[in-house]
């Protein structure tokens, strides 16, 4: 696997990522969701984790799944073959997915996915909620939320 920043415009990055599975792991893939809150200057337990079918949560579209899979890379959740690779290309995470009323702070999102009940990959996620300031429309456009 490979994955990184790239410059989408001058202003924003985005994520580019590809890799290929050595095994057939087909729709047998679980995610297990843990969120972490900055507090006390470290990272911790948030009351938001759950473990799901990665298939299941793909084909409900849940958090705008099935919307950035299909636009940013060529993965199919529900059909993950071996030496097939699979790309993301310029995905710039969309805000209007998230949960609403989520507390202003910074965040860690640990995503780990699992084969029936093998660890197989983790990812991290950081990532900070700010408020919108009265005068946001003057913000420039990177910080501006997206439309």
């Amino acid at each position: 696997m490979e994955c990184g920043l790239v410059w989408y415009n001058r202003t924003q990055r985005a994520i580019n990522a590809k890799w290929e599975f050595v095994h057939d792991l087909r729709d047998k893939v679980f995610i297990d969701v843990q969120l972490y809150k900055m507090m006390s200057n470290e990272y911790r337990f948030f009351p938001v984790t759950f473990k799901e079918s990665l298939c299941r949560e793909y084909k409900k579209n849940s958090f705008g799944m099935k919307d950035l899979v299909t636009r940013y890379s060529n993965a199919n959740p529900c059909d993950l073959r071996k030496n097939v690779p699979l790309t993301i290309n310029k995905w710039i995470p969309d805000s209007s997915t998230f949960p609403p009323h989520l507390p202003v702070g910074s965040y860690k999102m640990v995503i780990r996915f699992l084969f029936h009940n093998e660890f197989v990959l983790q990812t991290d996620f950081y990532g900070r909620i700010i408020d919108k300031p009265i005068d946001w429309k003057n913000l420039p456009s990177f910080l501006q939320p997206h439309q």
